[in-house]
């Protein structure tokens, strides 16, 4: 399977479940004394903004000819590295943010992901109040 199929197609359950337990990806906020409770949930993300940008490293490499070893290769590689993306993802999820500063987290990685993973579908008004709830959250940090 051709890399952009793997990220276009990685597993809706993966995507759906993770997104909404994910945190930020780019910015790792300074640890204060409150966060301290979500100390599991900081270092789980730190765990899957290593994958996603080891994902999106490969993603941006050239592909070796199509129908080689090396291609085969490749794509065992990349495969796994989407896995450990979704696995990462999935073990968000599963954390509980303790913190309005963990939940904002949270809610600026589905921000950040689900508009991206939807372009090409249509938006429920589930994934609508998802969105919605997502940005009270981010606009209560910048308040």
């Amino acid at each position: 399977m051709p890399k952009a199929n793997a990220l276009s197609t990685t597993q809706r359950r993966c995507v759906l479940t993770g997104i909404m337990a994910a945190p930020l990806l780019v910015v790792t906020p300074a640890v204060t004394a409150a966060q301290l409770d979500d100390e599991r949930l900081f270092a789980s993300h730190q765990r899957f903004q290593a994958a996603y940008s080891a994902v999106r490293t490969m993603s941006n490499q050239p592909e070796p000819a199509c129908n080689t070893p090396e291609a085969d290769a490749y794509e065992v590689r990349f495969d796994a590295l989407v896995l450990e993306e979704c696995d990462r993802l999935e073990e968000l999820a599963a954390i509980p943010a303790l913190t309005p500063q963990g939940q904002r987290l949270k809610a600026e990685i589905i921000l950040s992901l689900l508009p991206e993973h939807l372009r090409h579908s249509e938006m429920d008004g589930e994934t609508q109040l998802v969105l919605s709830l997502a940005r009270d959250l981010v606009r209560e940090k910048a308040e």
